[in-house]
């Protein structure tokens, strides 16, 4: 309850009251322990897998048939609803099942409805954690191995949004801390983009981690988000895009560039008559207009639908027009970048982009003239090893391993160019690298029981042992 606090407690000398208000809201309660809900016990089935959802002996215990895993982390302030992690060795996974407070239900977690099997074996990944903690601690080049305090900072803190405070504490001045509304509008909307704006794909510049990123910069800087180039008609929107949504509305457009999230969101806490501080929100601009109902949001901002937020529907920011054809963002063929990257990082970051969404033509035409660094060659590798080229995979993917010798995905692909190659040895020796980076990644168990069919019964039953 008192992690955000807790974690802010350089700031409480001046900002005691923001700091408790603030432990109270949705960031600042973004991760926790689990804790019981009601019912404490629910059933139900998906395919023919059945799940159970319980609560015993002060643990969180989800089960998919006979394989039972207990909850260590509770993702989620608990507002719309909370997902799970679990943990084995130094591996975190995401459950398929997540608790849906406004249908008080347990239900399949966002992804898994179109699943034909239930596992506990989705990886939760750094880029996952980043935004839902107030910091993780990855280990680097893995896809997700973390270390034995794997979340040592749950709740959001003030540093997400204001930047290192250290110095601010000792000697507090205007200078030495970051205050959003008066940046730049980049720098300035990049402190809620950093979470709130997926769109399609995000690149990191070469050398950057998402992690990078710091309050002040564009996200450029560190970088960039690309979304669809234009827009396609949908009844649903996607969870992580209020940004995207807000930037088309008619009310964003003609303030010209004034309004952003904080216009209308208090981020250091809840408020207590949210309607209210809404409609006034509206009114201050809209004063000359007489609401139809109850307010203005319940019928330009309504809940709608999500693509991708499981049995749930979210705040609809395009405040549009009732009646009007809802627009966007279900993924179009052609990308853009969100704001435009600088010199030689468009065509590579762009490129990355297609071949992060599967559009390998695209993303080659870009690409095949970018200067090689690991994301690039690696990206070059995937199209030739689709493309049933290889040779040209093996020598890309190679660039990309001595570029990065401790990722393990990147092994892993180089082994998958060699097998394709015919080089069955040098293709279990990578493979072999990717497990000894990585023991926990399922993959390249699959992978060798395609190099030695004979023994594929062995290397499902290896990773099965680890799973206990």
């Amino acid at each position: 309850m008192w992690i955000a606090f807790l974690a802010a407690a350089s700031c409480l000398p001046c900002h005691e009251e923001i700091v408790r208000a603030y432990a109270q809201t949705g960031m600042g309660r973004s991760i926790s322990r689990p804790t019981v809900e009601n019912p404490v016990r629910q059933e139900g089935s998906h395919g023919s897998a059945r799940w159970v959802a319980l609560w015993n002996n002060k643990q969180m215990i989800h089960a998919i048939n006979d394989d039972a895993r207990s909850m260590q982390w509770a993702v989620g302030s608990g507002r719309e609803g909370k997902s799970y992690l679990w943990r084995v060795g130094d591996a975190l996974f995401q459950s398929p099942l997540s608790w849906y407070a406004r249908r008080r239900a347990w239900d399949l977690s966002p992804g898994y409805q179109s699943d034909r099997r239930l596992s506990f074996l989705r990886p939760v990944t750094p880029e996952c954690l980043g935004c839902h903690a107030g910091a993780a601690a990855p280990i680097a080049g893995t896809v997700n191995r973390y270390a034995v305090d794997a979340i040592p900072e749950p709740g959001i803190t003030c540093a997400r949004c204001h930047g290192d405070g250290s110095s601010h504490a000792a000697q507090p001045t205007r200078a030495n801390i970051v205050n959003p509304k008066r940046l730049g509008q980049a720098a300035r909307d990049s402190v809620c983009e950093q979470c709130h704006l997926s769109g399609s794909a995000r690149v990191t510049n070469p050398g950057k981690q998402f992690s990078d990123f710091r309050p002040g910069q564009a996200l450029e800087d560190v970088f960039s988000v690309y979304v669809q180039a234009v827009p396609t008609s949908t009844d649903r929107i996607k969870v992580v895009s209020h940004s995207e949504q807000l930037a088309i509305s008619r009310c964003s457009i003609a303030s010209g560039g004034k309004l952003w999230c904080a216009t209308c969101h208090d981020p250091h806490r809840e408020p207590a008559d949210s309607f209210g501080q809404h409609q006034a929100k509206c009114l201050s601009c809209h004063g000359q207009t007489k609401p139809h109902g109850d307010a203005c949001v319940t019928c330009h901002m309504p809940r709608t639908d999500s693509v991708d937020g499981g049995h749930t529907a979210y705040t609809d920011h395009r405040i549009r027009k009732p009646g009007v054809p809802k627009v966007l963002l279900e993924r179009s063929l052609d990308l853009r970048a969100w704001r435009t990257p600088a010199g030689a990082l468009r065509s590579r970051g762009l490129g990355l982009a297609y071949a992060g969404t599967g559009q390998l033509e695209k993303a080659y035409a870009l690409l095949k003239d970018v200067p090689g660094d690991a994301a690039v060659n690696d990206a070059m590798g995937l199209i030739y090893l689709r493309a049933e080229r290889a040779a040209l995979a093996v020598a890309s993917f190679t660039l990309a391993v001595e570029a990065d010798p401790r990722n393990s995905s990147r092994r892993l692909n180089l082994a998958a160019a060699y097998l394709a190659a015919g080089n069955l040895a040098k293709a279990k020796a990578q493979a072999q690298e990717a497990m000894t980076l990585e023991p926990m990644l399922q993959d390249a168990y699959v992978l060798m029981a395609e190099i030695e069919p004979g023994r594929a019964e062995y290397w499902r039953g290896l990773f099965a042992k680890k799973l206990r």
